[in-house]
């Protein structure tokens, strides 16, 4: 069910011709029911699905030869690439974890490896996620705060600011679970504007009890990929447990949080489907003593969430908890992208921006409409 909000683009971009020519992308590490199939035939899948960008989660397993696919074969992640240019669809990939823990070396090593294979590939824009932990955790024998992570996640970014800056390509932080949206922008403000950007996740923004409409429009200037899926919040006797769901069929306002994008001037749109299944726990008082970004407006609008949610469940539009599918087969996976597409197409359209066709489309019901 999506939020209806009305949030005019600015009206210096509509109508002028300012507004950027929008895409709509996929983000996967196998597109749905091609699991065990080679990489090339998921980003085929994508294409005759009508997508026009393709996000890779990852090429590690590609790029060392261990694909269960197609192992040790020569020249795949060639093929792929071929294979993009030649449907006039960009790809953009995954980097991994930017830490903060294990060895730095090590971290910056494999990040830095599959830099240089993307940029062999042609890619120019990546993405890293974290992994930190907000109350503090033992890392080679001593004990790590917050911040004393965040500066360890800063540096492993700065380790690839030079080879990311010679290719002239950009790695956007992303707005993972672990982190809020005010140290994602502080972590990238501090870094060289013309190679960091931001990942905008908005599922994993509501984890940590942010608004998001408002990190849309506090990120926008720094926003240059997305990650985008639906959610709903279930109320819990400690908090809200989050599930996920295809764009429309949850509660976000997408017409408030595209406008924001748009004024921005974010360009590509991309459909993520997560698999993790995290609360937030913000009727436990001692859950506030690491989460110092938190603001009465931003609770506020976490719970307007939740009752949108528990009047979705008794109005029949949304599955009560008890009844959630956390493990959709492949073909409700599809279903789900399709739909978060054509709704995302209708809301782009609507706003005033122009979404850029496939080159090759389906009809119907088995692709794009």
């Amino acid at each position: 069910m999506t939020q209806i909000t009305r949030l005019p683009v600015d009206s210096r971009l509509l109508g002028t011709g300012r507004l950027p020519e929008t895409r709509l992308g996929v983000q996967f590490t196998r597109y749905p029911g091609h699991e065990s199939r080679p990489l090339v035939e998921s980003v085929q899948a994508a294409v005759d699905d009508g997508f026009t960008l393709v996000v890779l989660n990852s090429i590690a397993a590609e790029h060392s030869g261990e694909s269960l696919a197609q192992p040790d074969k020569p020249g795949e992640l060639d093929e792929v690439a071929e294979e993009a240019r030649h449907s006039g669809v960009e790809i953009q990939l995954g980097l991994g974890c930017a830490g903060p823990f294990g060895d730095p070396a090590t971290v910056r090593a494999g990040m830095g490896r599959a830099l240089s294979r993307g940029v062999d590939l042609g890619i120019t824009e990546f993405f890293v996620h974290t992994r930190s932990e907000r109350q503090g955790a033992v890392e080679q024998g001593r004990f790590l705060d917050h911040p004393a992570q965040l500066r360890l996640i800063r540096a492993n970014l700065e380790a690839l600011a030079p080879a990311a800056r010679d290719a002239r390509v950009r790695i956007n932080l992303k707005t993972h679970e672990d982190l809020a949206s005010p140290e994602v922008l502080a972590l990238v403000q501090a870094l060289d504007p013309a190679v960091f950007g931001i990942g905008f996740d908005v599922a994993n923004l509501v984890v940590r009890a942010e608004d998001p409409i408002e990190a849309a429009r506090s990120l926008g200037p720094y926003i240059r990929m997305t990650h985008l899926e639906d959610a709903v919040l279930f109320p819990l006797p400690h908090g809200y447990r989050r599930r996920l769901r295809a764009i429309g069929e949850g509660v976000f306002d997408w017409e408030a949080i595209l406008g924001h994008l748009l004024s921005a001037g974010v360009s590509d749109f991309t459909l993520e489907q997560h698999r993790g299944k995290f609360d937030s726990p913000v009727f436990d008082r001692s859950w506030f003593t690491h989460e110092p970004h938190l603001d009465a407006a931003g609770l506020g609008q976490l719970a307007r969430l939740g009752v949108a949610t528990h009047d979705g469940v008794a109005h029949g539009r949304i599955p009560a908890l008890a009844d959630w599918d956390d493990e959709p087969g492949p073909a409700e996976r599809r279903r789900q992208l399709l739909h978060s597409a054509a709704t995302l197409r209708g809301l782009l359209t609507s706003i005033g921006a122009v979404v850029k066709e496939p080159a090759t489309i389906l009809s119907g019901e088995e692709g794009l409409s």
